[in-house]
C-alpha cells in the first residue's frame, strides 16, 4: 500500500465516520470539507483527484487511459482485495447514504452545542416540510 492509497484510506474513513468522532470545534470544516469533495467526486470524470492522481503516477501521463472499471475506482478496488465485489451503482449510493447520515449527525451535533433551533416556530417547520416533501414528489415521480 502506497502513500496515496493510505492518505485516500483516511479521507474516506473520516468522510464515512468524522461526524460521529470528531471533536465539536472542528464539525464546522467537516460540514464545508464533505460537500466539497462529493462536489469533486461528481464532476465531468467521476474521479475524486486523488484517483486521478494516482492514475497519472501509476501510467505517467497527465492524461492516462485506464480500462479496468474497478481501477477507476478506489472504493471498489479496495473493497475487491477484501473479497467484497460490489457494483458501482450500489455502491455509490451506500456512500451517499454513509455520508448523508454522517453529515447530518454532525449538523445535529453541532445545533445541540450551540443550541440553535432548527424550526424556530411552527410555521417555519410547516414551509421547510412542504419544500422538502414537494421537492421529493417532483424529483421521484
Amino acid at each position: 500500500m502506497n502513500l496515496l492509497e493510505i492518505i485516500h484510506l483516511i479521507i474516506l474513513f473520516y468522510l464515512s465516520l468524522g461526524g460521529y468522532f470528531i471533536p465539536t470545534q472542528y464539525i464546522p470544516v467537516y460540514l464545508l470539507s464533505l460537500p466539497y469533495i462529493v462536489i469533486d467526486w461528481n464532476d465531468k470524470d467521476g474521479l475524486c483527484w486523488i484517483t486521478k492522481l494516482t492514475n497519472m503516477i501509476k501510467y505517467g501521463d497527465t492524461n492516462p487511459e485506464v480500462e479496468d472499471d474497478i481501477e477507476n475506482s478506489f472504493t471498489r478496488k479496495w473493497l475487491s482485495k477484501l473479497g467484497i465485489t460490489i457494483d458501482k451503482q450500489r455502491l455509490t449510493f451506500l456512500l451517499y447514504s454513509i455520508f448523508t447520515i454522517s453529515w447530518f449527525y454532525a449538523y445535529n451535533r453541532l445545533m445541540k452545542k450551540y443550541k440553535i433551533k432548527l424550526f424556530p416556530d411552527n410555521m417555519t417547520r410547516y414551509i421547510s416540510y412542504t419544500f422538502v416533501l414537494s421537492w421529493l414528489i417532483i424529483t421521484y415521480i
